[in-house]
């Protein structure tokens, strides 16, 4: 089996050249590629390849833009380290997809899963759901009133929400404290569940705004998040287990 793989940090690149090996003697890695523009080049040059391993984020851009500029006619299995690229838009409409740090067992199912489906009809892959779904999510935004002026925040810019004195406020990576007009159960559903989760009545945390987790008595946590909340901020007793799986990208059914 032919294999080429899009990723642009080499230790990756190697790790997943090792597992691959691992899994199956007979694939040959035919190429790796770090950028958008060598992955165009690659493309027209009609290399064989019967299946491609692809991140998201390549080194001078995000894979969907080669889309736009070249047809796609081997199976890919996408790999990603960020939870929020619209999991399930993947899962739909490509072979697979894989989180980082890949996971051999999960490599193997991938690879037994591109096994049953070659044999099936002409590849299709339905990128434009995948691109829409990603951007979407990735680009949401959300508005407020400030000073008698309306202003917005993207939802990637979010480290974490707090609901008090009945407004909702949003506070960036950057600092910025916000008011939205919403409120935090309206958040909680228009969030990407796998980037956001609500972690008592007052809170929603987004992933990257967690800096420390420790334990709390009474078998509940408290975050130290970023920028500081300036007050605990405790995970409801009832959310904890919902909370470790979150962290392990896990979601209960129907979120």
């Amino acid at each position: 089996m032919k294999v080429t793989i899009f990723e642009d940090e080499i230790h990756n690149a190697e790790r997943l050249t090792q597992l691959l090996r691992q899994c199956r003697a007979d694939i040959e890695i035919v190429g790796v590629i770090a950028s958008v523009a060598e992955g165009l080049q690659w493309m027209k040059e009609e290399h064989p390849a019967d299946l491609m391993f692809m991140d998201i984020q390549l080194s001078d851009g995000n894979c969907f833009e080669m889309f736009n500029q070249a047809q796609v006619v081997t199976p890919i299995i996408f790999t990603t380290a960020y939870d929020g690229f619209a999991l399930q838009a993947f899962k739909v409409n490509s072979i697979d997809y894989l989180m980082k740090p890949i996971d051999q067992k999960e490599l193997q199912q991938a690879l037994d899963k591109f096994e049953q489906f070659r044999p099936a009809q002409p590849y299709r892959l339905d990128i434009a759901g995948i691109a829409e779904e990603f951007l979407r999510r990735d680009h949401a935004r959300f508005i407020g009133r400030l000073n008698n002026q309306l202003i917005y925040v993207k939802a990637k810019d979010i480290a974490w929400l707090q609901f008090t004195k009945g407004v909702t406020w949003a506070v960036t990576f950057e600092g910025q404290r916000l008011p939205l007009d919403y409120s935090l159960d309206q958040m909680e559903k228009l969030l990407d569940r796998h980037q956001f989760f609500r972690i008592n009545r007052q809170y929603i945390v987004q992933i990257d705004g967690i800096k420390k987790i420790m334990t709390y008595y009474n078998s509940r946590f408290i975050l130290q998040l970023e920028p500081a909340a300036g007050e605990d901020v405790i995970i409801s007793r009832e959310r904890v287990n919902d909370f470790k799986n979150w962290l392990e990208g896990r979601l209960p059914s129907g979120a």
